[in-house]
């Protein structure tokens, strides 16, 4: 990609980017000093040591030691390539891209072609709920669901058609392959020319960017399988979304909390009783990469279970997740063989909402259920049992004080005292707890050179000063070495020099990182000039001094040399007192 679009190109695009804007939309960020800063959306953290600095247009994480630009931040966190990551920012910003072919009818495992394929599909889907007449009964299905026209045109509720070829048949009139529908996952394994959904009423699977990556589809004859969904491809991962997540972000960030439900009927129903923070795992398990993504935007969850033993075991398992990562946990009791999506329906929207407020703190609902199928005790027994059965969800929990504070209230619930129950919760542990080695991260050795050159490119504006007094000859460092020829480079060819560009185009990781955490640690922010000139200055007196002694060895063992030579070294080494003289003066800057 960097052969077929120009760099200055690149450039223009990253810099019409708000880095703010970007990252702001997948984490809160608050402002600090000249920065910004929040939790890390790549690793799990309870203090914010994730930076963005919008004057440099760069972003560092202090923890996971994760930054880059505009670019390198879509691509990690939405998981394309650089070229994809181009496209959409381009599209984003207004740029034209030059002819790259980045969106291939023809390319089955492009991520931009198959993006495009399933918002076009989810568009005919949602046509033919509205328009068609052989959808009757699945409007007649939504309607009995108690789905309005409003909610359904929010989430793009659409019907697959019961001809199991006429989508095959309709994209290949828009000039589709045969070779790349077969390859989408919207067409059967078996036949390729049969959709993977029949008759279905369809869900297209959106993550926070709105973009259609795949489809939930629900039966309607009840003679299949209730729910099916789209084969996981290049763009979709089926335990890293969540249905709903499009719609319900705004209100998620809102209320810093987001409730999850079981089902895409269920989040229907929430959202149809004017619950706008709702979302559901799509057909699996609560995976630690769903809890990981409500964690950039919610403090806590409410879980939405069904309220039959699969629903409770499944609620303690999503609970047991989000409380590692720091999540604070609610859940809302519902009655055994009910869900929000039933309850709509036999109860109405006030019920249901009414209902969906009475949360109560996830371990204080262990230990009613608990109660509820025990009875009360106060013997020794009784309190080790249950301390037993509260183990493990206990020890999921990521925060000290509050696993503290849950132990107390496990202690008031047994009738036993607080500090006899968290020594023994301590004392289990000490026995099982393995002994466990960090191993030390290594960083990249660091000497004047390589913080000379992290210095100039930040500092972008001295390495014309670095050029004049320090040619690449004077560098021993082949790291530093590396960096001084990618900024010469773009000198030498009058770009102007970027301190993102810089980085983009540096091939050796370590030394990014180097960089990036001295831009976001600020330690260039005073005093840069200063350092630069000094760094400069120590080194070019080194390298002075190397050829002053290299000049007198000649001088030592000339032998039978011409004098000539002597008087030419012996002008060289005054000519080196002189400079070296003049740097300690500071005359040569």
């Amino acid at each position: 990609m960097p052969g077929i679009i120009p760099q200055t190109l690149i450039d223009e695009i990253s810099r019409r980017v708000d880095i703010l804007d970007l990252i702001g939309s997948y984490v809160d960020l608050s402002h600090k000093s000249n920065r910004w800063w929040g939790l890390c959306p790549f690793h799990t953290e309870k203090t914010p040591s994730f930076s963005v600095n919008p004057d440099s247009n760069l972003y560092y994480c202090f923890g996971c030691q994760k930054g880059g630009n505009v670019f390198r931040f879509l691509m990690e966190i939405e998981g394309l390539s650089f070229p994809e990551s181009l496209s959409l920012l381009a599209e984003k910003v207004g740029i034209e891209l030059p002819n790259t072919n980045l969106v291939s009818k023809t390319n089955s495992n492009n991520r931009a072609a198959l993006e495009e394929l399933y918002e076009k599909v989810a568009n005919i889907f949602r046509w033919l709920l509205q328009s068609s007449p052989e959808a009757k009964h699945a409007r007649a299905y939504l309607s009995k669901r108690g789905v309005s026209e409003e909610i359904a045109e929010i989430y793009n509720i659409g019907w697959a058609p019961s001809d199991g070829e006429w989508l095959y048949n309709y994209l290949l009139k828009e000039n589709y392959s045969p070779k790349f529908l077969a390859n989408s996952g919207l067409f059967s394994l078996k036949s390729t020319r049969w959709s993977f959904f029949v008759d279905r009423i369809m869900f297209p699977v959106m993550p926070d960017t709105g973009r259609v990556i795949a489809f939930s589809g629900r039966v309607l004859n009840e003679t299949a399988s209730k729910y099916i969904n789209s084969r996981e491809s290049t763009i979709y991962k089926k335990g890293q979304q969540l249905y709903g997540l499009a719609q319900a972000k705004r209100s998620i960030r809102q209320n810093r909390n987001a409730l999850v439900c079981e089902g895409n009927m269920d989040v229907l129903a929430c959202a149809q009783a004017g619950i706008g923070e709702v979302v559901a795992p799509l057909g699996t398990a609560f995976t630690m990469d769903q809890a990981r993504i409500i964690s950039r935007y919610a403090d806590s969850i409410v879980i939405f279970y069904d309220g039959d033993e699969a629903g409770k075991t499944a609620a303690m398992k999503t609970a047991m997740l989000a409380e590692s990562i720091g999540l604070l946990v609610n859940a809302v009791s519902l009655p055994v063989d009910s869900d929000p999506a039933d309850i709509l329906v036999s109860q109405g929207v006030a019920e249901l909402k009414k209902i969906a407020k009475k949360s109560t703190n996830f371990f204080s609902y262990l230990l009613d259920s608990f109660a509820e199928n025990n009875g009360p005790g106060v013997n020794g027994e009784f309190q080790k049992e249950i301390l037993g059965k509260l183990t493990p969800y206990l020890k999921a929990v990521d925060s000290e004080v509050r696993r503290e504070a849950y132990l107390k209230q496990l202690a008031d619930t047994v009738k036993a005292d607080p500090v006899t129950v968290i020594r023994e919760y301590r004392y289990q542990q000490g026995k099982k707890r393995p002994i466990s080695f960090t191993k030390k991260s290594e960083s990249v050795p660091v000497n004047d050179e390589l913080y000379l050159m992290a210095a100039v490119v930040v500092k972008t504006e001295h390495f014309k000063t670095l050029r004049q007094l320090l040619p690449p000859e004077m560098l021993r460092n082949s790291r530093a070495l590396a960096v001084y020829r990618v900024m010469d480079e773009l000198y030498a060819n009058d770009r102007k020099l970027r301190t993102e560009s810089i980085i983009s185009l540096l091939n050796d990781e370590e030394v990014k990182k180097y960089i990036l955490g001295n831009e976001a640690a600020g330690i260039y922010d005073k005093n840069a000039e200063k350092t630069i000139i000094e760094k400069i200055r120590v080194l070019r007196t080194k390298w002075l001094n190397e050829e002053r002694s290299e000049l007198i060895r000649g001088l030592s063992v000339s032998g039978n040399e011409s004098e000539l030579k002597d008087i030419a070294r012996m002008s060289r080494i005054k000519a080196i007192d002189k400079e070296i003289l003049s740097i300690r003066l500071g005359k040569n800057d």
